[in-house]
């Protein structure tokens, strides 16, 4: 019987990338549906089954996993005017 390993980190869909890609680089829902031609209801789903499938409860956590999953960089948002100092 095959067991999951204990760092093994759930798949999440092209989509579901794009989403927290946004949404870490500082986005809000609404401009990420603007981007990606989707409501902000659909935003807002997409980060909701973000957050369970990867069981992290706020976005600080979720941009701690996308560095350390290679999604993104720290340095990308160094020279960002929307990111405070």
């Amino acid at each position: 019987m095959a067991t999951r390993t204990a760092n093994k980190q759930p798949s999440l869909t092209e989509r579901e990338r794009q989403v927290l890609k946004l949404l870490v680089d500082g986005y809000a829902n609404e401009e990420v549906g603007e981007m990606l031609n989707l409501s902000r209801r659909t935003v807002e789903a997409h980060r909701a089954r973000i957050m369970l499938k990867l069981n992290m409860h706020d976005l600080p956590a979720l941009v701690k996993y996308s560095i350390k999953s290679g999604l993104t960089t720290a340095d990308e948002h160094r020279n960002d005017p929307r990111m405070p100092d």
